[in-house]
């Protein structure tokens, strides 16, 4: 790309911004369309709960996981946007391929082709996001990026539970996976790593040693009680998300499509408002105290225990579109706050690597575990309970959203510190 002088670029942190955007909506799509689509593929290639929640959880949870780490040291020593065009072609391929599974294990397979594409996602663009935009816009931008990702979940499910009822929910995989390939090219072409940003005190640093990296997370203690403690939340975050919509379907007799549009209005307007305010309000508290940003995600998932359980225990559909919006907006609240955290708490020689070790740790213990055990959970109970079982493992799976406000309660006693120690690096 030429040169660009300093007036001539002003647009381009916007420019690079929107990009990462789009890229976004179409991770957040190719992930969780299946969670609408469960009902019709476990008819079609005869599936159980157990089943659907190791495609929806560790199917795709463990590659994404795992290779989240060696994918940030390659975004940080080799090209971020190189890295971040990749991955987007190949989850983007292997989507499409999901759309051609004939039975558990093709379709597990593009999971872990989905899974393993989407690792370089978001450690890159995190990181990516980091290098344009200084530490004071740092949780808006952001928030902008968990909004287009909020946009990618609500297509998922009002567009692709419609385009099942219509054409079958294979051509809904179709759909997801061929834009990506355009927008990979895009991305390349048009998309340059920046290091250092001039309008913060951060200066680019030379990559670290994967030893000295850890070393470094681990002494921040606010870091690893962060990381720690959404893993734990997430399993029932993980596990509501990716069964609410087969609750629906049973509890209520609908069919994807419609489903997908109720579902899709409370979540993706909830999901896109919160999402946004949870990083401007994170921004403005924090000048007031660090501290902040952790009782916003203590406070959150406290309310998201009895919510869930109204959601789950009272049967009147009126009021579980009242529940579930709710629990969209706490729910998404904590979204930019905890990115925003990830990369204060990093530094930027350390930036797509804390990310991904982060995620690595949500992703394992709660995408991972959280889908499975439920699903497995609703097998185990079904002929005890019929119909209710779901709706059981469900309330069950919940509360270890209670066990993760105990860390971020005892993150706040340290986080203040370990920013300081992240400056002084960065200064250093």
């Amino acid at each position: 790309m030429p040169r660009m002088t300093s007036k001539s670029r002003a647009w381009y942190p916007g420019y690079v911004l929107t990009v990462l955007g789009l890229a976004s909506v179409l991770n957040y799509y190719d992930r969780n369309l299946i969670t609408i689509l469960v009902e019709p593929m476990k008819r079609d290639l005869h599936l159980s709960d157990a089943d659907i929640g190791l495609l929806t959880g560790i199917g795709f949870a463990l590659m994404y996981s795992l290779l989240g780490i060696p994918m940030a040291r390659l975004a940080d020593r080799y090209g971020r946007a190189k890295l971040l065009s990749t991955t987007l072609a190949i989850w983007s391929l292997m989507t499409v391929l999901s759309g051609r599974a004939a039975n558990f294990t093709a379709m597990l397979l593009a999971r872990v082709g989905v899974g393993i594409g989407e690792a370089g996602g978001l450690p890159a663009t995190h990181a990516l996001v980091a290098d344009y935009f200084p530490p004071a816009n740092r949780g808006k931008a952001l928030s902008v990026i968990g909004i287009f990702g909020a946009l990618g979940v609500s297509l998922a499910l009002a567009g692709g539970g419609l385009i099942s009822d219509w054409r079958g929910w294979r051509v809904a995989f179709y759909v997801g996976g061929l834009p990506g390939l355009v927008l990979s090219i895009l991305l390349l072409f048009t998309v340059r790593d920046r290091t250092t940003n001039p309008d913060s005190a951060e200066q680019s640093q030379p990559a670290l040693k994967l030893r000295t990296v850890f070393a470094a997370l681990w002494s921040r203690r606010s870091y690893v009680h962060l990381c720690s403690g959404l893993g734990m939340a997430a399993i029932g975050a993980y596990g509501q998300f990716a069964w609410t919509p087969a609750f629906l379907m049973r509890t209520y007799h609908m069919s994807a499509g419609q489903v997908g549009s109720y579902y899709s209005a409370t979540v993706g307007p909830a999901t896109l408002v919160a999402v946004f305010v949870g990083g401007a309000l994170n921004d403005w508290l924090m000048k007031r105290d660090k501290r902040w940003s952790f009782w916003m995600l203590a406070l959150c998932f406290a309310i998201i225990v009895p919510v869930s359980l109204i959601l789950f225990l009272v049967h009147n559909f009126a009021l579980a579109m009242v529940m579930n919006f709710v629990v969209s907006v706490v729910g998404s609240l904590w979204v930019a706050p905890s990115y925003a955290l990830v990369q204060n708490l990093a530094g930027p020689a350390m930036r797509a690597i804390a990310a991904a070790i982060y995620m690595m740790m949500v992703n394992i213990i709660g995408l991972g575990l959280g889908p499975y055990l439920t699903g497995a959970l609703s097998d185990y109970l079904t002929p005890k309970l019929g119909d209710s079982a779901l709706a059981v493992s469900l309330c069950a799976i919940t509360m270890t959203c209670a066990v993760g406000v105990i860390s971020f309660l005892m993150a706040t006693r340290t986080v203040a510190a370990d920013m300081n120690a992240a400056e002084t690096v960065s200064n250093s």
